[in-house]
Order: structure tokens, then sequence, then C-alpha cells
């Protein structure tokens, strides 16, 4: 009995490197289909649990295994909506299977080259919100509580969260520490979040630790 693919293509490595793939398609020609896949390793690489989770080398390994499908089925009929929808725009006019080998191969030949430093390859937008989520969720917080010093912010933010603000507290302190280290600069996230200079993501980091050892040690 063959497998259903439904389920596998109904979210997945699949969607997401077939989004990268439309993306660069229709960015005409301000995006690079090779750069975008090199982020993607990048992002993957970069995360112990996305990479337990799916390897890049897997991710291919479903592109794979969905062209196969696409061929024993002879059609994208019975496959999921945005799965089908996205294969079909993703091939325009090469045979959707065809495509999918070949986007599968792409990802391993780029897997294997490693991942780009930031300095070769500037980090993209969709990166960012996979890598810095929790910063970006802040930045809606200094809008709506603007008036307020950026220490009383994040004091404010962490304590409405006590005593569980365990989550939330290692999340900013994490996310801001890597952001301090993969963007050494004063700047910092600057360029992505207006307010994410080094000297506020270090305050950010303070006002945490500042909680967490008043409240609960």
């Amino acid at each position: 009995m063959q497998p259903s693919p439904v389920s596998l293509f109904s979210d997945g490595p699949a969607l997401r490197l077939l989004d990268l793939a439309i993306a660069a398609q229709e960015s005409g020609g301000k995006l690079s289909l090779d750069e975008e896949i090199q982020r993607y390793v990048r992002v993957v690489r970069g995360d112990w649990i996305a990479n337990w989770n799916c390897s890049v080398y897997a991710a291919a390994g479903v592109l794979d295994f969905a062209a196969d499908s696409v061929s024993r089925l002879g059609a994208l009929d019975s496959f999921p909506p945005e799965f089908r929808e996205k294969a079909a725009r993703a091939a325009g006019d090469m045979e959707p299977a065809e495509y999918l080998h070949m986007l599968a191969e792409l990802v391993r030949i780029l897997d294997r080259q490693g991942a780009p430093e930031y300095s070769e390859l500037p980090m993209a937008g969709w990166e960012f919100l996979q890598i810095f989520p929790y910063l970006f969720g802040f930045d809606a917080v200094l809008m709506d509580e603007g008036d307020g010093s950026f220490p009383d912010t994040v004091r404010s933010v962490v304590s409405n969260e006590h005593p569980y603000c365990h989550e939330r507290a290692a999340a900013y302190t994490t996310e801001a520490q890597r952001a301090l280290t993969l963007f050494p600069g004063a700047d910092g996230l600057r360029p992505h979040l207006s307010w994410a200079t080094r000297d506020r993501l270090q305050e950010l980091i303070d006002t945490v630790n500042d909680h967490m050892q008043r409240e609960h040690s």
C-alpha cells in the first residue's frame, strides 16, 4: 500500500521551501533562489531544535518524496490545496514532479556548502522573524506603551507575567544576547528593529536579569 501524501504536505518543509521559490521567482530579480535557500539552511542549522526535528537534508528528502508522489498519482489534484497551488506556481511551465526534484537537488547542493555568515549574506526579513520572534513582538509593546522609559516598559512586561514569566524572560534575554553576539556593532538589530541598538539590547538583558534575581532567586 502506497503512503498517502496528504498529511505530509499539509504543512512543513516542502511548503516553506516552495514559499521561498515563489518569492524569488515573483520578486522581479530582487531575490535569488540560491540565496533564499542559503538563508533557509542558515536558519535550520542555527536552531538545534529545528535541525533535530527536520534537517535540511531531510527537507530535501521531503521534496523528493513529493516529486515521486506527484509522478505516481499523475497530477496535483489529490494533494492539499495549499501545496497544490504553491507547487503549480513554483513549477510554472515545468512538470511539477520535475521541478520538485530540481528544487530538492538545489537544497542538497547548498546544504553541502554550509551556512554563510551574515557578513556574506545579510539577514532577510522573513529570517529575522524566525530567529527573533520575541524581540519582534516587543516592538508592538513599545508602540502600545511608548510613554514610559525603556527599562520601565521591560519591567512591566515581565512583571505582568509573574510568577509565570520564566519562558518570556528567558526568550527575551536569549534573543537579545544572540543579537549582541551575531551583530556586535553599535546598531545591533536596528536595521530590522528601530529600537534594538546594542545599548538597548543590553538594557533589556540587564532589566530582565534584575527581575529574575529579585523575584526568583
